[in-house]
């Protein structure tokens, strides 16, 4: 799927000499579950932002803990640069081009749009609904 990457092909872009050159965070609510923030990374060697995909099964990996999250992109993936945090309908998403243009299948939920019904974590099969 082209707007996922699983852990191991991101670690593998990087050991390849590849960088991580952005880093955005969409907060999720749901009133079942919580916040949820939904990391989406924009990798030199691809086009456009694209989030990382669950270890099994299809959907995008989703964190509750922030802090656990940050130190996840720092610590693990080496990245060091300015973390922007957004709200899924955050005028300022529709800013950045290759996030919302189609460059990213399923990518973040259209400015005025509600979250899918279900478990509180979006799919890239339930973002574009």
């Amino acid at each position: 799927m082209r707007g996922l990457l699983q852990e191991a092909e991101i670690r593998a872009g990087l050991e390849a000499g590849g960088r991580i050159e952005n880093v955005v965070i969409v907060a999720r609510r749901s009133e079942a579950d919580g916040v949820e923030h939904v990391p989406y990374l924009l990798p030199s060697w691809r086009r456009g932002y694209v989030a990382i995909g669950l270890f099994r099964g299809a959907g995008v990996r989703a964190y509750r803990d922030l802090n656990r999250l940050v130190r996840f992109m720092r610590d693990e993936l080496g990245f060091h640069g300015p973390i922007s945090l957004h709200e899924p309908d955050c005028t300022k998403l529709a800013k950045l081009r290759s996030f919302l243009d189609g460059a990213v299948p399923g990518g973040p939920v259209q400015p005025n749009k509600s979250l899918p019904a279900g478990d509180g974590v979006a799919t890239p099969d339930t973002l574009d609904t």
